[in-house]
């Protein structure tokens, strides 16, 4: 009895480690709504600096929904110190432990936040744990680097859904369409 007693009390401590770790990611998403637009926003676990000052910040990802935009989702990230160019800046993003891979973020904000419109990039963000964007300042001006953790984010994009009125993304998990078949 007393063996049974003690299997219990480490199954019961388990489940509580495991909701714990479920509800420390979904609370490391602050959650933002108002008119047709919500917002999910977390902080980069590493810092990133200015280089007039030496001014230590983390950048901002930022997911959003808007009912009223095309396309209505948005991944962003916000930082301080503006990029130079227009348009189409090369980044080089990392899900989780896999290869790297060169992508086009657009500059937005005073050339403060790179944007990816669409539910592809966000459905494949939703899947990882981990999110490592590079990026350069300009020619000469050096690379920033942010990585987020972004574990808990399927479950701030449904919340983001439900308050913009939108369907979640497809590839997003727990999506019926990205269920396998006869699973």
């Amino acid at each position: 009895m007393r063996f049974a007693g003690a299997v219990m009390a480490v199954v019961c401590a388990a489940i509580q480690l495991l909701g714990a770790t479920a509800a420390l990611a979904a609370d490391r998403w602050k959650i933002g709504r108002g008119e047709g637009a919500a917002t999910a926003t977390t902080y980069s676990i590493n810092t990133l600096s200015t280089t007039a000052r030496t001014i230590e910040y983390r950048a901002a990802l930022v997911i959003s929904c808007k009912a009223s935009r095309y396309p209505v989702w948005r991944a962003s990230i916000l930082i301080r110190r503006a990029i130079s160019g227009q348009g189409g800046i090369p980044v080089t993003m990392r899900y989780d432990n896999g290869v790297p891979f060169e992508d086009v973020w657009t500059l937005g904000d005073y050339n403060r936040s790179l944007n990816m419109d669409g539910e592809q990039a966000l459905a494949r963000l939703a899947r990882a744990r981990r999110f490592d964007l590079s990026w350069r300042f300009g020619l000469f001006s050096g690379e920033g680097q942010a990585v987020f953790d972004v574990a808990g984010l399927d479950d701030a994009i449904a919340d983001l859904a439900k308050a913009c009125g939108v369907s979640v993304p497809v590839g997003t998990p727990g999506t019926q369409r990205e269920r396998k078949p006869n699973s």
